[in-house]
């Protein structure tokens, strides 16, 4: 009777970690990992194509994503050489409210200093897209 009472508890135990799992929003999985590109691709020099990566899965107006390359071509060209080579990207957190509206931040890592990238994600009745997005030299949201 111990034995058949064991593999009970096992088996339930088992099927609540199960149920557990399977509640991982898969579109918002799909969604960091658009972010976690997004920054691979800028940090090896690519920003066409991470801008690209950005207007296919935002709200935001194409428009001003197109503005938004120019101003990152020009900067590129001009301000960024100050900062050294680009060494690497670095994920540093995400805040969340509640289960529709989450934050990420990374951190792009230059010889001599550093940018501040976010994402701002929110989730509509049943998907997630990108709302904003920001990059800029201010650490107060990542320090508080």
């Amino acid at each position: 009777m111990t034995k058949f009472l064991t593999i009970i508890f096992i088996s339930l135990t088992f099927v609540a970690c199960g149920q557990k799992t399977q509640s991982v929003d898969k579109d918002k999985e799909r969604l960091d990992k658009v972010c976690d590109t997004f920054m691979k691709l800028f940090s090896e020099g690519k920003t066409h194509d991470a801008l690209l990566l950005l207007k296919q899965n935002t709200l935001m107006i194409p428009a001003s994503i197109d503005t938004l390359q120019v101003t990152i071509d020009n900067q590129t060209t001009h301000y960024f050489p100050t900062y050294g080579k680009i060494l690497s990207y670095e994920f540093i957190t995400e805040r969340k409210i509640k289960d529709f509206i989450a934050k990420r931040f990374y951190i792009l890592k230059f010889d001599k200093y550093y940018l501040k990238f976010d994402f701002t994600l929110y989730k509509a009745s049943t998907s997630w897209s990108i709302t904003n997005f920001k990059y800029d030299e201010e650490l107060v949201e990542l320090l508080y």
